[in-house]
């Protein structure tokens, strides 16, 4: 696999050149490639992306070799917290275990019966399924105090704080990809010394494989465990309580006939083929766009893209995920942050957010907290790969006038400007520019591309 050259780029600060220029290129959506990049890239350990300013700033001095010392010591300290972080994950492996297998899997079971009847849901229904293997509050506050008690023990030995000060780390939620935690550090007044942030604690992929396996390992023992007449009076009765919205009455049967379908295949050859399929498929398409990896690139690639810091964006700002440790900082989004002024257009990059889409909890103060879940357009990955492609297709998007007919006839205009420097070859990046004007089209209504000059030699 051939991914570049190592660049021989002096360490500025928190900077990481070599890594940081290769995985805000483009968007790769391949987990192999972004599996094995630290690997290549080894001076960097897995970092991308810089500490947060203000962070960085309560330990600065002017020594360039003390900076990078303390430097390299939060991360050594943020890469302990992530293993102490990611025994929830292992908790979730022994809660599931513990649980009863009818008490799990009875309510589920008119959605399980879609493995036959609305296959796309199958993987979500999964996730559902596995949320319940989430540990107890208190389990989960502990392991956050146990982090809390560390970081906030090497932050004061490293000087991030004084010795009076105090760390608070606190679990806020969880995906299917990583579980978040707030970060904040107080004076002795119990006063925020800077802006509070987010830990993000990706979770392994043997991690979220263990626990899907687990799910379907339980699931086959569940159904194996019925004799079939008993199994029949549990599913008629199940089916015959379910709301109207999860079965259709007049799908009742088609209902039962796919659980004893399910239930057949788990008895004879202990799984459904068509339910690992799914699963399968469905877990490798969402890792090329979470985890990780994933988001390491698709957060640089965006703050590149954009050419202007994010703080006064829609976006929030990731500044720093180390690829070989799971864990990443971004800021905690909240109506003390700057007005935003700026929007981030995914789409002028061939992207969109998917997950923003089908989970607006993913934007908190008017703002994106997650990037998970980022495409690219159907038919435009090409524009994600070719920053100049990019700029001529941004060009055009941003002629607007008041009147609609206007903003028409000026992108026309320049629209053809562009044909004819790039048809002529009167310009270096020429196929550049054709590449842009072939997805710009969008950009025009369908009833003035006669006036095109593509079109126009045809007529």
């Amino acid at each position: 696999m051939n991914i570049g050259s190592q660049n021989s780029v002096s360490n500025r600060n928190t900077n990481f050149y070599g890594l940081n220029r290769v995985i805000q290129k483009r968007i790769y959506n391949n987990p192999e490639f972004l599996k094995a990049i630290p690997d290549i890239y080894k001076r960097e350990k897995g970092s991308v992306g810089n500490l947060p300013k203000d962070l960085f700033n309560l330990f600065k001095t002017n020594s360039k070799q003390e900076n990078a010392k303390k430097i390299a010591d939060v991360k050594e300290a943020l890469n302990v917290l992530s293993d102490i972080l990611l025994e929830i994950e292992d908790e979730k492996i022994k809660n599931g275990k513990k649980l009863n297998k009818s008490n799990l899997f009875n309510p589920f079971l008119p959605l399980i019966a879609k493995v036959h009847i609305q296959p796309e849901r199958i993987p979500r229904i999964i996730s559902d399924i596995r949320r319940k293997f989430t540990p107890s509050k208190d389990v989960i506050s502990g392991i956050a105090e146990k982090g809390e008690k560390y970081l906030e023990g090497k932050f004061k030995e490293i000087g991030v704080i004084k010795e009076k000060d105090k760390l608070s780390l606190k679990y806020l939620d969880q995906g299917k990809f990583k579980n978040t935690f707030k970060l904040r550090l107080l004076n002795e007044k119990g006063e925020d010394i800077i802006h509070p942030k987010v830990i993000l604690s990706f979770k392994p992929q043997n991690k979220l494989l263990e626990q899907i396996n687990l799910v379907v390992s339980m699931m086959s023992e569940y159904f194996q465990s019925y004799a079939p007449k008993k199994f029949v009076t549990i599913i008629d009765n199940i089916l015959s309580h379910a709301s109207v919205k999860v079965v259709p009455p007049a799908e009742r049967d088609k209902y039962r006939s796919s659980l004893l379908n399910i239930y057949s295949k788990m008895k004879t050859i202990g799984e459904v083929p068509e339910l690992n399929s799914l699963l399968t498929a469905k877990a490798k398409d969402e890792i090329k766009y979470n985890g990780i990896g994933a988001e390491a690139n698709i957060t640089q690639f965006v703050k590149k893209a954009a050419g202007h810091p994010l703080d006064k964006s829609d976006y929030i700002d990731v500044y720093y995920l180390n690829l070989n440790n799971n864990i990443g900082i971004s800021e905690f989004s909240d109506a003390s942050l700057p007005e935003i002024t700026q929007n981030i257009n995914l789409h002028k990059y061939g992207l969109f957010h998917d997950d923003l889409m089908m989970n607006r909890n993913n934007l908190i103060a008017g703002r994106v907290i997650d990037y998970g879940g980022i495409k690219p357009l159907y038919g435009f990955r090409t524009l994600t790969n070719n920053k100049a492609a990019r700029r001529y297709y941004h060009k055009l998007s941003q002629i607007k006038y008041k009147d609609d007919k206007k903003t028409q006839l000026e992108r026309v205009k320049y629209w053809n400007k562009l044909y004819k420097l790039a048809s002529e070859h009167k310009v270096s990046n020429h196929g550049d520019i054709l590449i842009s004007l072939e997805k710009s089209k969008r950009l025009i209504a369908p009833e003035y591309w006669f006036m095109l000059a593509d079109v126009r030699k045809f007529l």
